[in-house]
């Protein structure tokens, strides 16, 4: 992951096509350009998760060396191709 930055928080809103303008500092402070790839899913009523492609995996390796269990990955990967098939 980039460098660590200070937590922040920033309006943004959707236009009438349901995009979302991200603000220059937005940008920035994530390492985005534009047209970077992005994943996006629902992490319960009224909170959606914006991340990197390198962020998903980069997070995915974190849970199995904390659990290691293996039941994580497979539940992980059940979660994406769920979220996939929503796009």
């Amino acid at each position: 992951m980039g460098p660590s930055v200070p937590p922040a928080v920033w309006s943004v809103r959707l236009d009438s096509r349901r995009r979302p303008t991200f603000p220059e500092a937005v940008m920035k402070a994530a390492g985005l350009e534009p047209g970077s790839e992005l994943r996006i899913h629902v992490a319960e009523q009224g909170c959606i998760v914006i991340e990197t492609p390198e962020h998903v995996r980069l997070r995915a390796k974190s849970r199995i060396k904390t659990r290691g269990s293996g039941h994580e990955v497979k539940d992980f990967l059940a979660e994406r191709a769920a979220e996939s098939k929503l796009v």
